[in-house]
């Protein structure tokens, strides 16, 4: 019971991905994308998908906006109608399944991770959750629910954080952190 507690805890706070970029988003990329959005092709619309070029992507204000699939654009085109200009890909190309358009929201509704896995991280124990200055933190989202991690900076309107257990850094959004949570991270940049 208390290990299945703590799991739902790591999922619902660190957005722990259930979704792997390497196995199950890079693929859909490959397949449905890179014939007009790679630099070993071509690159349309100045978009490209490459591993190496996809950090630059996501982000507040940019393609893929983490945990927010419904305001990102590349998400948005590919769910847009057949007829529709902005329909990705276009005029029927090579179309998206249903599920790897469900799969994709889900991995940017995650946090967009591009190191996550399949396998969520293992949490510290309860008794660990102690905060430790310039170090490992506790983290709470909006239910209430409280993890610990390491700060690692915020990127836009989110905030990155580290899972000692494992190594993981997540992206989360600031929204879905408690106002205390909130505070903590805008205090640590300063």
């Amino acid at each position: 019971m208390k290990f299945s507690l703590l799991l739902a805890l790591v999922l619902t706070v660190t957005t722990a991905s259930a979704v792997d970029f390497k196995t199950q988003i890079a693929p859909i990329f490959r397949n449905k994308c890179y014939a007009c959005h790679s630099t070993t092709k071509k690159v349309k619309g100045k978009l490209a998908l490459d591993d190496d070029k996809l950090p630059e992507q996501i982000g507040a204000g940019k393609n893929i906006i983490p945990g927010e699939a419904a305001k990102s654009t590349m998400w948005v085109n590919c769910t847009l109608p057949d007829d529709d200009g902005d329909v990705m890909p276009p005029e029927g190309k090579n179309k998206l399944t249903a599920d790897e358009i469900e799969l994709f929201k889900a991995w940017i509704n995650e946090g967009a991770s591009l190191t996550g896995g399949a396998a969520a991280p293992a949490a510290a124990p309860a008794a660990a959750m102690l905060p430790a200055a310039g170090g490992v933190l506790k983290w709470t989202n909006t239910e209430g629910k409280t993890i610990e991690a390491e700060f690692m900076g915020l990127e836009g309107d989110s905030v990155l954080l580290k899972i000692p257990s494992t190594g993981t850094t997540h992206i989360l959004a600031l929204s879905k952190l408690s106002a205390e949570s909130q505070a903590q991270a805008k205090a640590a940049v300063k």
